[in-house]
């Protein structure tokens, strides 16, 4: 069980990994900008900068991973609506919300999956770098990207 929970708080923060955003598709951060309601995030770090997912397609398998690492903290439908996922800080990602969507690269998806939280500095979401491989990770980001309302 404690093997399931840390890779799935891990996968949860990270997509607080996703944007810091709260349930609401706010950002916990206060990242935003004027009166458009935009959602604005850091670039990822240059070894991260302009990767694409070379699995695009890859959403049945990623969400087969989402469903083992991610939804403890995101919630069965990945909109962060979960118990766990509510008492981090900051709250699990909203990865339905199609304005983060819209705002955040693969490459970012695919930095705050590989980093965690640690990646903006706080220890919600766990790195996935150990946890899953490389192609695993690109596979997550194909099916978060499905998850876009």
């Amino acid at each position: 069980m404690k093997r399931v929970i840390l890779p799935a708080l891990a996968l949860a923060s990270v997509l607080a990994f996703a944007a810091s955003c709260g349930n609401s598709g706010k950002p916990a951060d206060g990242n935003k900008t004027g009166g458009d309601d935009k959602i604005v995030r850091p670039a990822p770090p240059d070894e991260y900068k302009g990767k694409t997912n070379p699995t695009p397609d890859a959403v049945e398998e990623g969400k087969k991973l989402f469903e083992t690492h991610c939804v403890t903290c995101h919630g069965p439908n990945g909109d962060g609506d979960s118990p766990v996922g509510s008492a981090l800080t900051p709250p699990a990602t909203n990865l339905t919300d199609a304005k983060l969507q819209d705002a955040i690269g693969d490459d970012y998806i695919f930095w705050r999956i590989t980093e965690g939280g640690k990646a903006l500095g706080y220890e919600g979401m766990t790195p996935f770098k150990e946890t899953l491989k490389e192609e695993q990770r690109w596979q997550v980001v194909a099916y978060v990207r499905s998850l876009k309302k």
